[in-house]
């Protein structure tokens, strides 16, 4: 993730923080949580930009949910879909990979079933599968897509 990306990811969360905290009804509690979603922010930011998503997920679990958590979880599922479709060079067997990737774009779009980033990536993969004809994902990625809508 560039630094100009990982700028504008902290500072989309401290304004959702912020948003949030208007709700909330004590000042003092107001500063904790932005404090702690903040420092979580930070946190998770780090760990991605280190391509360590499997611990900014463990660490994102251990959260409750809330509006700014789950924006970091789709954030960090999507830059992990990314990651694992054009760099991850652990694993050698293309559908593997596109397999892996899929997975982590239908958890984001469990988060945000709008998130056209997302939709987009998984469009580009069918689409190469689809070039093969004999080819596709994995059983349970093929289930997964037709639930949001995609068909092979």
């Amino acid at each position: 993730m560039t630094s100009s990306k990982r700028l504008l990811f902290i500072l989309g969360i401290c304004v959702l923080s912020i948003s949030f905290m208007s709700c909330s009804s004590s000042s003092e509690e107001q500063n904790s949580t932005l404090s702690s979603t903040v420092e979580i922010a930070l946190q998770i930011d780090k760990l991605v930009a280190e391509d360590k998503y499997t611990e900014a997920l463990e660490v994102l679990e251990e959260q409750p949910n809330s509006p700014e958590i789950l924006t970091l979880k789709e954030m960090t599922h999507l830059n992990y879909g990314l990651f694992l479709e054009y760099r991850d060079a652990n694993v050698n067997n293309m559908r593997d990979k596109m397999n892996k990737a899929l997975r982590e774009y239908v958890k984001v779009l469990r988060i945000n079933p709008d998130n056209e980033k997302a939709i987009s990536e998984i469009e580009q993969i069918l689409g190469i599968y689809a070039t093969f004809g004999n080819r596709s994902p994995a059983e349970d990625v093929v289930a997964d897509l037709e639930e949001f809508g995609f068909t092979l």
